[in-house]
């Protein structure tokens, strides 16, 4: 009888009690981030978590982004990644109210399931700053309107 309770208190001082754990990274938590500097005060919401095999997805959404090309909102509406892009990402969470999208969200998740989508697996702001890049070179390469 001695040895069952000294299993049972091992067991729960080294957290395997049973219990599961509660989830880092829940739907409809918003996060600061480690942002780009220009983008000082942006945030992220985490709008759905699915699995992907074994590894957790988690659907974000960006807002606050200051993208160079002028004219373009910024908000990215849907960003799927890994929960090590979120750990090297977030600082906390935010008690900040602000508005994030909702139905380009929906559309971004149908979209990335058509084509069998991958994850992001690097930091936030790199990833910000790819997509950022990326419609620079666009904006260079669009033909002119006359």
């Amino acid at each position: 009888m001695k040895l069952l309770s000294v299993a049972a208190a091992l067991l729960a001082a080294t957290g395997l009690s049973g219990q599961a754990s509660s989830p880092k990274y829940v739907e409809g938590h918003v996060w600061e981030y480690r942002t780009r500097p220009q983008d000082a005060g942006s945030l992220l919401k985490v709008q759905r978590v699915e699995m992907m095999g074994a590894e957790k997805v988690y659907h974000i959404s960006v807002v606050g982004v200051h993208f160079a090309t002028p004219g373009i909102a910024g908000i990215l509406p849907h960003i799927p990644v890994s929960e090590e892009t979120l750990d090297a990402s977030v600082t906390k969470l935010s008690a900040e109210k602000r508005e994030f999208p909702t139905s380009a969200l929906d559309e971004g998740i149908e979209e990335w399931r058509k084509a069998q989508g991958g994850v992001f697996t690097i930091p936030i702001s790199q990833i910000v700053g790819i997509i950022d890049d990326q419609m620079a070179t666009a904006q260079m390469q669009a033909p002119a309107n006359p």
